[in-house]
């Protein structure tokens, strides 16, 4: 069975994007669709992208950076992965 990681490579790969970060909501939720041994659609929004980005964390195929988001209230730092390796390459 795939992980949601694997959905996201799978995904990254297919629409040419080097990575996936917090308000990427179309990407997210294609992910997420693809997760069909998960709940993740049933959950809101917020949950389900976080979760997305939670599976993230540990896998050496992405690389965690913070992005600073000015002109918004609470946490301006959102939370983005890239791919190290898309289509079996190194990025650049």
């Amino acid at each position: 069975m795939k992980t949601i990681a694997d959905y996201v490579v799978e995904v990254l790969n297919e629409t040419d994007n080097p990575g996936v970060m917090f308000g990427d909501v179309h990407l997210l939720d294609m992910i997420a669709e693809r997760c069909t041994h998960t709940n993740l659609m049933e959950k809101h929004p917020m949950v389900r992208h976080s979760r997305i980005l939670n599976a993230l964390e540990n896998d050496p195929r992405f690389e965690k950076y913070w992005v600073h988001i000015r002109g918004i209230g609470g946490n301006p730092n959102w939370r983005s992965f890239k791919l190290v390796h898309l289509n079996g390459g190194q990025t650049e």
